[in-house]
């Protein structure tokens, strides 16, 4: 019996060049936003919108940069003063107490439901008005420990951190709440099944796992915090935003100034995006 060798066989054989298929309908948006991307730039540079000089004799400037860390102190530490109430109220929450279910929740719709930019202000005027005076004692001794103006202690910076916290608190529950919720019930019953406790199983089981879960859900509300600490504006704290606004209020140019605090808020969110790439590697979900 002939049998044919393998080499001439494939040589025989005829070679067959692979085409792709052209994706001309994404060809064509690619095509469309190049060409309104060199629209708007076309724009920005016959009008003269920025003056560059101007730009970047305030980019660096002192007061910008002073501007800039407070943004950055504010949102970090209204962050971790968030986690810390959302992790109270998402425990309240699967507590299985309706009390405490019922108060979180109602905690969670209040502050969820209203806009960030009203609590701020509500902190800051109504606040003093509800407590005039802070006046703490040491029980059963008479002894005056702070006897304060409420309005002395409610400072812009407090009464930003008090609303940026609250309102960022009622996303962070319902945030580490899922993260909850996707640890499996089984490690739930292995855990009682060898006497762990409640109390233990959320310790030991459930939270560091959680954890884990809710790496990159908590790095975007960075990301929006860093960005909300311009609404601590509106009630006189130095930020980035307040501090370019008074410094465009007396040179009136504008979008120069507003294009500065644009950049720095660009600068904090790599740094945030940075930060939370770098914990989802440390600490992946699996």
């Amino acid at each position: 019996m002939n049998t044919v060798p393998a080499s001439s066989a494939s040589a025989a054989l005829p070679v067959r060049r692979v085409v792709h298929r052209r994706q001309w309908g994404a060809w064509c948006f690619g095509a469309v936003v190049v060409l309104a991307l060199a629209w708007l730039v076309t724009a920005a540079v016959g009008s003269k919108v920025i003056d560059v000089g101007v730009f970047a004799s305030y980019v660096f400037s002192r007061n910008v940069l002073i501007g800039a860390g407070h943004s950055v102190m504010l949102g970090t530490i209204a962050l971790l003063l968030a986690v810390a109430v959302g992790l109270v109220v998402a425990m309240m929450r699967v507590s299985g107490n309706p009390i405490l279910v019922g108060f979180a929740a109602s905690y969670v719709y209040l502050f969820r439901g209203t806009p960030m930019l009203i609590q701020l202000i509500f902190w800051f005027n109504a606040f003093p008005i509800m407590f005039p005076q802070l006046h703490l004692v040491v029980p059963f001794t008479g002894l005056v420990l702070l006897d304060l103006p409420m309005t002395q202690v409610i400072t812009p910076y407090a009464a930003a951190l008090a609303g940026l916290s609250l309102a960022e608190g009622a996303y962070m529950a319902e945030i580490i709440r899922g993260g909850f919720i996707a640890v499996d019930n089984g490690q739930r019953d292995a855990a009682r099944s060898i006497g762990m406790t409640h109390g233990m199983i959320m310790r030991k089981v459930v939270i560091p796992q959680a954890a884990r879960i809710i790496v990159p859900a908590t790095g975007n509300q960075y990301i929006m915090l860093l960005k909300s600490t311009s609404l601590a504006s509106a009630i006189g704290y130095l930020e980035l935003l307040r501090i370019s606004t008074d410094i465009y209020a007396a040179n009136f140019r504008v979008v120069e100034l507003l294009a500065v605090a644009g950049f720095w808020y660009l600068v904090m969110t790599a740094f945030a995006t940075a930060l939370q790439t770098s914990l989802e590697k440390r600490f992946p979900h699996r």
